[in-house]
């Protein structure tokens, strides 16, 4: 039998990602994001095949990234559309790994968070171009109005995305 359904706040919402969002007139000042075990036993089921995924298998371990992807990602793709969803995508790479990161935009009277959707990752570093390439593949999610950030090959006061 499922377990029921549990949320895990993470966090507020960093000031670059609400100036981000804010720049395509959305407003993330009053969400937090948080992760459900729906989405962690979803990840683990779609991606964490030792069989299929090999090097890149998702382990619980792996869910212990999440803060940091948000807090200081690579890349990020904020406000783009799927399946009728407002969604977010983060990259992270560490260790030649590279994490992706996607959670749904939640503004309505009952839910306002940013919620953790699927999380997975890549055996190697991904380019700019191959993370939009990944986030949009297939033709599923709309990037063209979404703000599209590159902070791994930008350099800020401290080398964190805002400075």
């Amino acid at each position: 039998m499922a377990e029921s359904f549990k949320v895990k706040p993470i966090g507020k919402p960093s000031q670059w990602l609400i100036e981000a969002a804010s720049s395509i007139t959305l407003d993330y000042s009053g969400l937090t994001h948080e992760i459900t075990n729906e989405m962690t036993e979803h990840s683990i089921k779609r991606h964490g095949d030792s069989n299929i995924h090999g090097a890149a298998t998702i382990i619980s371990m792996d869910f212990e990234h999440i803060p940091n992807i948000i807090k200081t990602p690579d890349y990020a793709i904020i406000g783009a559309i799927r399946k009728e969803a407002l969604i977010n995508a983060y990259a992270i790479i560490e260790n030649s790994i590279t994490y992706l990161y996607f959670e749904e935009v939640l503004i309505s009277r009952r839910n306002k968070a940013l919620r953790g959707k699927t999380f997975y990752k890549i055996t190697r570093p991904l380019l700019l171009d191959e993370f939009m390439k990944n986030v949009s593949r297939n033709g599923k999610t709309d990037i063209s109005k979404a703000k599209v950030l590159d902070f791994k090959n930008v350099q800020t006061a401290g080398g964190n995305p805002g400075g």
